[in-house]
């Protein structure tokens, strides 16, 4: 059987990682891939391709954020593109050479919106399954329609595709032991708390976002990594120098009565804020970390917090609970309504019902650092024994092998 993987990146990781290794787009193609699997270190599916040509499987994979990668591909195989679409007239030749049975596709919204799926459907000679992973909000849920079969980490999601008669499955996120080869937790962690993730505002975040901002006012040692706007020094710069006008036209005003300054003194005519989050919180913020370099980073850390998306709904199902945890971290999370299923409550993972709960418990476990500790130990058993990649992965090549 044959499986071609149509996967993705985010853009700032990978400009990251060819930036910080310059020589690597001079490597092979398999090698450059190689090196990004191990940086990238999605603690899910690091290894899933592995698994499968252990199985025998043929394995094909085909990255459209990876330029590099594609454009040496072109230049091995003696592929000449013509194209204005130069990656994704790489990628269906690539796949068109595979020829595969199944096409899994885990980031369908990107696949579908350029139409890559529509022309390769068009340019395979033969009538094959197409599968894809919903685990993010993709919109409008009907265009998993266009797919067999859909797999996702969230059960509210598959229940959310089956009740418009689409083909869905589960399969839960998990972790991979051997990024412990790779990366070693620290003997002593630090006595803090992290939060590695998206800070924005829409529907999906929002509440995540509030909590966080509302958590970090009250607990310093609250370290968080994320990518969020900021206004440009141009936009800081007038909106810092009109407030000062403001201020300074109403302190004139009383000392010189007879100036008129009421456009400069009106508060309605101030303008907004540049700042979406509140300008100190956002400045507090550290740079966003990917992959290898985000569970090292994660792994010196006591804590971990995680608040799920509100688009997967009342289940537990997002990949940080599997990499704290896999890490040896102390998981904080929400008490979904499934949670028992993956780890016992407050004795393998902390959880809360609210922030107020949350400040509470991350207030007590700072000062009791030893049952943090231990609370941390029995979840990573937990992690290790029973959500591994391992485990997770024969449930996958079940599903590929029976569909």
């Amino acid at each position: 059987m044959r499986i071609a993987f149509l996967t993705s990146i985010y853009p700032a990781h990978a400009e990251k990682i060819y930036r910080e290794n310059p020589s690597l787009k001079n490597k092979s193609s398999d090698e450059q891939m190689e090196f990004i699997r191990w940086n990238a270190a999605l603690s899910t599916t690091v290894n899933r391709m592995t698994f499968l040509k252990d199985k025998g499987l043929r394995i094909c994979n085909f990255n459209i954020g990876l330029t590099n990668i594609n454009l040496k591909w072109a230049e091995e195989n003696n592929f000449v593109y013509s194209s204005k679409n130069t990656v994704e007239e790489i990628g269906i030749e690539k796949i068109k050479r595979f020829n595969p049975d199944i096409i899994f596709c885990l980031s369908p919204l990107i696949y579908i919106s350029n139409n890559f799926i529509k022309e390769l459907k068009s340019k395979l000679k033969k009538r094959l399954k197409f599968i894809a992973w919903y685990g993010a909000n993709c919109g409008d849920e009907d265009i998993f329609s266009k797919f067999d079969l859909t797999l996702s980490n969230s059960k509210h999601l598959v229940n959310s595709l089956k009740k418009k008669s689409i083909n869905s499955d589960f399969l839960q996120h998990c972790f991979d032991l051997d990024i412990l080869k790779k990366i070693v937790p620290a003997s002593t962690k630090q006595n803090s708390i992290s939060f590695f993730g998206n800070l924005n505002i829409d529907k999906d975040f929002r509440d995540r976002t509030k909590m966080i901002v509302d958590i970090k006012s009250k607990i310093d040692c609250f370290d968080i990594y994320a990518e969020t706007q900021k206004p440009n020094k141009y936009l800081e710069f007038k909106y810092e120098s009109i407030k000062i006008r403001h201020k300074a036209s109403k302190y004139l005003k009383k000392i010189f009565p007879e100036i008129d300054l009421k456009n400069w003194q009106d508060e309605t005519l101030l303008p907004g804020s540049p700042w979406i989050l509140e300008k100190k919180f956002t400045k507090s913020i550290l740079k966003p970390l990917y992959g290898k370099e985000m569970l090292e980073r994660l792994a010196l850390y006591q804590m971990t917090f995680n608040k799920h998306n509100n688009h997967t709904g009342d289940v537990a199902c997002n990949m940080r609970m599997f990499e704290a945890t896999g890490m040896g971290n102390l998981l904080l999370t929400d008490n979904k309504s499934d949670i028992a299923e993956y780890f016992s409550p407050d004795d393998e993972v902390v959880v809360y019902n609210s922030t107020h709960e949350a400040i509470d418990k991350i207030k007590q476990l700072l000062d009791n650092p030893n049952l943090a500790r231990s609370i941390a130990k029995r979840g990573q058993l937990k992690c290790h024994e029973l959500h591994n990649s391992k485990i997770v992965n024969e449930r996958f090549y079940d599903i590929i092998i029976n569909y």
